[in-house]
């Protein structure tokens, strides 16, 4: 009796940990080729990108070492994109958060609002559809983005006056 209870346990452990473990090294492969991708697409600039941020298995955003470049890949069914953005020319960034009539989330962007262009440059972080319908970490990471690229901004200045 207790041999068949070691069996049975040993059975559930492989039955329910393998699948898990086989799942998370394909996710890990899929992560690795993005994030080449990332170092082969700024390497095209010359560039190296040391801060990144992967979310799901086809998106990535990141920064060059010296600043100058913002590098973004999202390649999902219907959303392909490939871009390298001036972060010297980018005027203001902040997140767009589209709500359906039950308040959930549909769509999140990260929206650039850029010196010399009439239309801002829009990058799409979630959008919901039959394959994509819980947004994750995706908040989290597009609020620490707008806060990585608006800390070197022009800050204000007040000026104080002795009389």
């Amino acid at each position: 009796m207790d041999i068949y209870s070691s069996l049975m346990g040993i059975l559930f452990f492989v039955l329910i940990f393998i699948p898990i473990l086989l799942i998370n090294n394909k996710l890990n492969k899929k992560r690795k080729r993005l994030i080449n991708t990332l170092n082969e697409f700024a390497a095209q600039e010359n560039k190296r990108v040391l801060e990144f941020d992967t979310w799901t298995d086809n998106s990535i955003i990141g920064m060059s070492t010296d600043k100058e470049y913002l590098f973004f890949i999202r390649d999902k069914n219907d959303y392909h994109t490939k871009l390298k953005i001036p972060v010297n020319q980018i005027k203001n960034c902040y997140t767009n958060q589209q709500k359906n009539n039950s308040k959930s989330v549909v769509l999140l962007e990260l929206i650039l609002e850029m010196e010399h262009q009439n239309e801002n440059i829009r990058l799409e972080f979630f959008k919901a559809d039959k394959n994509d319908f819980i947004m994750g970490e995706e908040l989290r990471i597009a609020k620490k983005w707008v806060s990585k690229i608006t800390e070197d901004f022009p800050k204000p200045r007040i000026l104080l006056y002795n009389i």
